[in-house]
């Protein structure tokens, strides 16, 4: 969420540049302090804690400690600086030491207690009050951690991390102006270039001037990049290459400002020079977690925490990417266990009161909002993280009016202005996302999603715009102009069939935006440039990327299988409140789509409901969201369907509407689904497992697991003298690909049993593949005698034959396999090729038919059932599968010439036009487009008697000559002109 990044980025910035080199004088580097503000900028952070050294580390001097500090040996150092205390002259300094090494394992109390028994020598140590505030505020005490800071700054005004310091803690308590005054007093610092030469100092300096720009409303690209440049990564390339928390502040920077892979970089280098940087683990994670890579993300938080349990941006990540996850039993615990560090956290105080809010307990939810109001009653990140939640629950309305409270009280931040733009773009309202994104940027220009959103808005102005009854289309001005129309005709139509079925209209107008590449694609959904599929729902705006081969990865799609699949989404959120769990809205829009389940569903169906591996309906949404095994998101998206067929089989239809219903009126699953469906969840899982073993039985599988090796291993040992055991041993040692102890197994199994199927099927089909045929169909033979049921003789069968040549045998085992597995698309497949070369184009057909409701994603079954029906002479029912190769490849010419043809042999003259319109549109430099054009204009011209008709015929006709002299618009176009006026009545 961005409000988190932001505070993830503000968190992790004084401490990153408060820990300098101790100079000869004795003084200790300078501390941490952990401080919340309320923008898109950096805050200061807690530090990391220990690892042992793998050799013993030299600690007998201040500055030996230090260094240890600094490589992250943390223990060590402590341990010397302990040391150190005892000696008078190195007291103060030591225990600074002792007191960071300590904090930066989160030993806070402990790191107070060290600095307070220095106190009596330290009252004219700036570093000895630093640190002190800098512990204080990252344990919540900021009244005492802004006394701190004033000391220090009353002893050196120009002392750049107490001028931070006690920036960020005025801004904690919602004291802006005066810490707006506060970073004014830099320019102490900046009158001399001996700043230039402090790498600590560069640091403070970088993050003052991005506070001081944030507080003051300068644009972030005045400043970012020379932050960038000349502070935070001079002090490590230029003054100290080995001081990594200019690293850390560099990273966070760039993570604030959406730039995740530079940021990266500096997160690495730091960890290279400190492998214990906790905050540089923080960053890493916050990156992982943008991509929903939350298994990866509490790796990181683990890493920081093992360095410092008591990190709390860590604990705040980590509750973060646990609500982001879903798990919502874990969120309240990690936001405890950092309150417990810091009961004033405003971010956690804040994440706490959103999750309330999000869980629709807005009575648990009043005494976070309280505490955080009695620590800042102005702070912005309290709105701006409820709105966060509630957007990324698709509830704009209320998610609105918190991102508006908080552009009030911050109006100088960019982040609550580009959520708010976000939101805009997700409900369609473009020209409001303009103006709060020109208003973001010009807040902060160097973040990278504004300034995406608004390159992308700015493209779009040439985009193509139809409007209908209840759709807004819009496509590129380029070649893109086909689907316009088409997509506006579909739609219309879809919207009948999909409202009806769900019965409800959403009250507003959708959307449809098809973007010409996959980079514009991610942007409009994401910001960034790149996201793992071909469309996506927001609620009213559905976007697709265009299914052009050449300009996205994903190639040719059947763009009007995902328009529904997608407006269907619209329909069931909008029917719902936006209160509908994913799998349920991911069940309905598959089971409208027109396409039926293909082989790659049935087959991981089979496989989950053999293996035992059906998500529980608690997990299923996570199939959807962050699988946790390869395959499991197909796997979701086919059990979520098959769940909604067992619903509709077990408690009919109107169980789905009661169903809607309930989610519609802020119920939960288990309530829903006791009351539309008279079943707990666990009930719901047990029956649909129940049903899905009888389901793959009637789709001609077995529902037994195939055994593992070393499971078909130890039955022999149980059961050796079984013939059941050792077929079990062949049919594991033939999936494991051991095909010796497969036959060997299989033998064996046959002495004790000569009628075993198993061993039977096994020996058929290591046989096959060894091309040894008449061995093969001998055992393929016996298996049909002893079981007329099996899938395996007629699939043995078919491709021995096939591979003779022998079709009349191999059609009849063909077509005794299809009836036996009709959803195995091998039978329909060598059937159609069989009929269709014999000739016998009727039977060739509704093979080709069954391939093409099965897999709508390849226009070859569609073109070549248009092309049978053509040469049939049955033109209208070929011109409905034309059209279907238009849905998966609207880009090629050809298919609409075909359209064209069948309506202009029907003299319907308006949709042909529309065809050879598209021809056109497509092969815009053909002259031979712009003749078949001219030659459809005049036809329809003469029919119609249309004189503006027949003038356009002319206009075409001429293009064509334009681009080729000699070609056929040449005589077209004196055809045309020998056509008299008076042939043709006015339009």
């Amino acid at each position: 969420m961005n409000s988190v990044r932001n505070a993830l980025a503000v968190v992790c910035l004084l401490g990153c540049l408060t820990v300098a080199p101790i100079p000869a004088a004795a003084q200790a580097p300078h501390p941490v302090v952990r401080h919340v503000t309320t923008r898109s900028a950096s805050r200061p952070a807690t530090h990391p804690a220990t690892a042992p050294a793998t050799q013993p580390v030299k600690t007998d001097t201040l500055e030996a400690c230090q260094a240890a500090l600094m490589k992250g040996q943390y223990d060590a150092a402590a341990k010397g600086f302990d040391k150190l205390r005892s000696n008078q002259s190195m007291r103060v300094s030591a225990a600074i030491g002792m007191a960071r090494a300590l904090a930066w394992q989160g030993q806070y109390p402990k790191a107070i207690e060290t600095l307070d028994a220095a106190a009596k020598d330290a009252t004219e140590r700036i570093d000895w009050h630093v640190l002190a505030a800098e512990i204080l505020s990252e344990t919540g005490q900021y009244d005492k951690a802004l006394d701190r800071a004033r000391s220090a700054l009353a002893l050196d005004v120009r002392h750049a991390p107490a001028i931070l310091l006690h920036g960020l803690l005025l801004e904690t308590l919602g004291k802006k102006k005066e810490a707006l005054a506060a970073y004014q007093t830099m320019d102490a610092v900046v009158s001399t270039d001996a700043y230039r030469k402090d790498a600590p100092t560069l640091v403070a300096l970088g993050n003052i001037l991005d506070r001081y720009a944030i507080l003051a409303g300068r644009r972030a690209s005045e400043q970012a990049g020379n932050i960038l440049h000349n502070y935070f990564q001079d002090a490590y390339q230029k003054v100290d290459e080995k001081y990594w928390p200019a690293n850390i502040a560099a990273g966070m920077l760039l993570l604030n400002k959406h730039r995740g892979a530079e940021a990266a970089q500096e997160f690495q280098l730091a960890l290279k020079a400190n492998p214990n940087a906790a905050d540089a683990f923080v960053g890493l994670g916050a990156i992982v977690l943008g991509q929903w890579q939350f298994e990866a993300c509490m790796a990181q938080v683990a890493k920081a925490l093992k360095v410092n349990p008591a990190h709390t941006q860590a604990l705040l990540l980590k509750a973060t990417c646990l609500m982001q996850w879903r798990k919502f039993d874990q969120v309240m615990g990690a936001l405890d266990e950092l309150l417990k560090v810091n009961p004033n956290h405003l971010e956690a105080l804040s994440l706490a009161a959103a999750f309330h809010v999000r869980m629709r307990h807005e009575d648990k939810a009043k005494p976070f909002i309280e505490r955080v109001k009695k620590v800042n009653a102005g702070y912005a990140g309290l709105p701006e993280t409820i709105g966060d939640w509630l957007s990324a629950g698709h509830q704009y309305k209320e998610a609105e009016g918190y991102f508006q409270e908080a552009m009030k009280l911050a109006p100088e931040l960019a982040g609550p202005v580009a959520d708010l733009a976000k939101l805009y773009l997700q409900t369609g309202q473009e020209d409001k996302a303009r103006e709060f994104l020109d208003k973001a940027h010009s807040l902060d220009d160097f973040r990278a999603d504004i300034v995406n959103y608004i390159k992308l808005l700015k493209e779009m102005e040439t985009f193509q715009v139809l409007e209908t009854e209840h759709f807004i289309i819009k496509v590129a001005n380029n070649e893109d102009r086909v689907l316009l129309d088409q997509v506006g005709e579909y739609a219309e139509k879809m919207h009948k069939e999909v409202c009806a079925d769900f019965n409800h209209v959403p009250p507003v107008k959708t959307m449809v935006e098809i973007f010409p590449t996959h980079p514009q694609f991610s942007v409009r959904i994401t910001g960034r440039g790149w996201i793992g599929t071909i469309g996506a729902a927001t609620g009213t705006v559905i976007v697709l990327v265009a299914p052009n081969k050449e300009r996205s990865q994903f190639g040719t799609f059947n763009w009007a299988t995902v328009l529904r699949h997608e407006y269907t989404h619209t329909v069931t959120l909008s029917a719902t409140n936006n209160n509908i769990p994913r799998w349920f809205t991911e069940a309905c829009a598959v089971w409208q789509q027109p396409d039926r389940r293909d082989y790659n569903a049935v087959r991981k169906l089979v496989t989950a409901t053999r293996m035992g591996q059906l998500y529980p309906i608690k997990e299923l949404d996570w199939g959807f969201i962050r699988p946790s095994r390869g395959g499991g998101q197909q796997l979701a998206y086919a059990q979520a369907e098959w769940m909604m067929e067992y619903i509709i089989q077990a408690k009919g239809y109107k169980a789905i509407l009661r169903m809607l219903e309930g989610f519609r009126d802020g119920h939960n699953q288990e309530k829903v689904l006791y009351d539309a469906l008279a079943m707990s969840e666990a009930e719901l899982d047990k029956r649909f497992r129940e049903w899905a073993n009888g389901q793959i039985l009637e789709w001609g599988y077995d529902n037994e697991k195939v055994l593992t090796p070393p499971e078909a291993e130890k039955l022999i040992k149980d059961k050796p003298k079984e013939a059941a055991s050792h077929a079990a041993r062949a049919v594991a040692m033939y999936f494991a690909r051991n095909t010796s102890e497969a036959e060997k197994s299989a033998r064996k199994a046959l002495d004790l049993d000569e009628r075993n199927v198993q061993a039977l099927s096994v020996l058929a089909n290591l046989y096959l593949a060894k091309r040894q045929y008449d061995d093969a169909l001998k055992y393929a033979r016996n298996i049909e005698q002893i079981d007329p049921t099996s899938r395996t003789a007629p699939r043995v069968m078919a491709e021995c034959h096939l591979a003779r040549r022998n079709w009349v045998a191999a059609i009849a085992a063909l077509e005794r396999l299809k009836v036996r597995r009709p959803l195995d698309p091998f039978s329909y497949e060598r059937l159609a090729s069989l009929y269709t070369q014999m000739g016998q184009i009727e039977k060739a057909l509704p093979n080709l038919m069954e391939l093409h409701r099965r897999s709508m994603k390849d226009p070859q079954y569609a073109r070549r059932i248009g092309d049978l029906y053509r040469s049939l002479d049955k033109d209208d029912l070929a011109l409905e599968y034309y059209q279907q190769v238009a849905f998966i490849n609207p880009y090629d010419s050809s298919v609409y010439e075909a359209i064209a043809s069948i309506h202009r042999n029907a003299r319907r003259y308006k949709p042909a036009l529309q065809a050879i319109q598209k021809v056109c549109v497509l092969e815009e430099k053909s002259a031979d487009a712009w003749a078949k054009m001219a030659m459809m204009q005049y036809l329809a011209a003469k029919d119609a008697k249309d004189d503006a008709l027949l003038a356009k015929a002319r206009e075409s006709a001429q293009k064509s000559v334009e681009l080729d002299p000699k070609g056929q618009g040449k005589q077209i176009l004196q055809h045309i002109q020998q056509t008299p006026a008076s042939g043709a009545g006015r339009s």
